[in-house]
Formats: structure tokens, sequence, C-alpha cells
């Protein structure tokens, strides 16, 4: 059991530090525009230091676990909870790479779908409806609302609000 709360808070960890990289860099693209308008490098922000402080909140817990040591009649980690979170943080990296050339929404629409259908094992229509909502959902609120350009990539989707 030891070992596999290491293994989940070293996971915890890189994500703390690439959540923290993503924020850092996010001032590179401008926070606000000018006349006070969100600017490109708001949702890497946002989004950075959320997911920091949350995986920071995880990370301390499985510290607290492995520190605490249950006896093993208590034992509840599961070895395919940490498989399942290496595959999503692996899938999520595979999402960015694909950014330049597909574009956010698009490979955003493929991560969503992935982690549905094959990670959580819902029916490929569940998936793909899901996918699709939550596309639109982003589309709407930082293109149409917030009027946030989002990287089109070599597709162009999304891209320039």
């Amino acid at each position: 059991m030891r070992q596999l709360l290491r293994g989940e808070a070293a996971v915890w960890a890189l994500l703390v530090c690439l959540s923290a990289a993503m924020a850092a860099v996010s001032f590179g693209y401008g926070i606000t525009k000018e006349g006070g308008q969100v600017g490109p490098g708001f949702l890497p922000l946002v989004s950075g230091v959320a997911l920091a402080l949350l995986s920071g909140a995880c990370l301390l817990r499985s510290v607290r676990a492995a520190a605490e040591e249950a006896a093993p009649e208590e034992e509840d980690t599961d070895p395919r909870r940490v498989r399942t979170l290496w595959t999503v943080f692996g899938l999520l990296l595979v999402a960015l790479l694909l950014v330049p050339l597909t574009g956010f929404l698009v490979a955003f629409g493929l991560l969503v779908f992935t982690v549905s259908a094959f990670v959580e094992r819902q029916p490929i229509v569940s998936a793909a409806v899901v996918a699709l909502a939550a596309t639109l959902v982003i589309y709407a609120v930082f293109v149409l609302f917030l009027a946030v350009p989002l990287p089109g990539g070599l597709l162009g989707v999304g891209g320039d609000g």
C-alpha cells in the first residue's frame, strides 16, 4: 500500500508542477487586453491556479495517508485508481500536444470523448454527446461570451474568437 500511495503522490506532485508552470506561462499571453477585457492568458492562469490548488490538496491527502499507513484490513486504495489517474494524465499531455495541430476545441473534444469512452467505459454515443456538449459549452463561454480567442491550430477551428 505504501508504494501505491507514493505513486499516487508522485502523480499529484507532477500535476501541481505542470499546472503551476501553465499558470506562470499564461502571463506571456496577456491576462487582460486594452480596456480591461479578458486576455488570452486568463484561461490558462485561472485553470492553472485552480488545478494546482486542487492537485496540491490531493497531494496532501496522499502524503497524509502514506504517513498514517492504515491497517491492512482498512486498505481501500485500488491500484486501478492510480493507473486511471496516470492514463488521464497521459491523455491530457497528448491533448496538449495536439492543440497546435487540431486547435484547442478539437483537442479538448477528443480528450473528453477518449476519457468518457475508454477510461470511464461509457457507451460510444453517450461519450460523443458528452464531448460535443462540453466542447460547445467551452466555445460558448470563452469564444462567444468572454471573447477569448482559443488556439485554432492548423485546422483553424475556434481560433481568434
